[in-house]
């Protein structure tokens, strides 16, 4: 019967500096693998931080426009409302024409609203990446422009609350048909000038009508001077984040 030789597996026992080495060198390369992780996630969230900071930029560049457009038409329409309340208390109803009553008239029922290009905003807030911003100052003018924005929108509802009032009792005086060719607010001054001498039937010639819409037209007017300067403390705080924008990040 063969007889087979194994070989001799027993090692050479290993000394402390031998382990120590071992240990050293599998520590670094966890150590350098952690530290190039790092360097490499860091790099990402710098271009994630830029990239957001650019599509910010221009969102806000186009919300400010809107914006600021909203604000001048609230302070062109809410004098209007204020006009027509003012001439109900102050006039009988046969002491104007028709075409001055229906013109300022027309303004309590003009809809309200403001869209804005929140789609970067959103992303932001939603997947924690607000975190990606660095810079401190500009993650609080993000929270800050953010909370403007919620304030806003928080005080919409109102307007909501009294609409289909306010079109009940604009209906019960005013014949629509001839609101039509005054609805744009870049109808010429010539123009609307020559609306208000217009005479044609009004639906309603009683005054406690016209005292109804206007109480409700007062109620509008105090919802749309709120909006208003909720529209103006967004634009105030776009304004600002557009500027940090623009200087923390080169931003054209």
């Amino acid at each position: 019967m063969e007889v087979h030789h194994h070989p001799d597996l027993h090692h050479k026992k290993k000394n402390f500096k031998e382990y120590f080495l071992e240990f050293l060198m599998i520590f670094l390369a966890v150590m350098l693998g952690f530290f190039a992780e790092n360097v490499r996630e860091h790099f990402d969230d710098g271009e994630r931080e830029e990239a957001y900071a650019q599509t910010l930029y221009e969102d806000l560049k186009a919300d400010t426009t809107l914006l600021n457009a909203a604000i001048s038409e609230k302070n062109f329409v809410i004098p209007k409302i204020d006009t027509f309340r003012m001439l109900v208390h102050a006039k009988a109803i046969n002491e104007l024409p028709a075409g001055t009553w229906t013109y300022f008239g027309r303004f309590g029922t003009r809809v309200v609203n403001v869209s804005l290009q929140d789609a970067t905003l959103k992303q932001l807030l939603s997947s924690g990446d607000l975190r990606l911003f660095q810079k401190h100052n500009v993650a609080y003018a993000i929270a800050q422009y953010d909370q403007a924005v919620q304030d806003m929108r928080d005080a919409f509802p109102f307007l909501d609350l009294i609409y289909s009032d306010m079109v009940k009792a604009r209906n019960k005086i005013f014949d629509a048909s001839y609101i039509d060719e005054i609805m744009v607010l870049t109808t010429s001054t010539e123009k609307i000038d020559s609306f208000k001498k217009e005479s044609f039937p009004l639906l309603s010639n009683k005054k406690e009508d016209f005292i109804q819409y206007a109480n409700l037209c007062q109620l509008e007017s105090f919802n749309l001077k709120l909006i208003l300067t909720r529209i103006e403390a967004v634009d105030k705080r776009a304004e600002s984040l557009l500027s940090l924008l623009k200087k923390e990040y080169n931003l054209q």
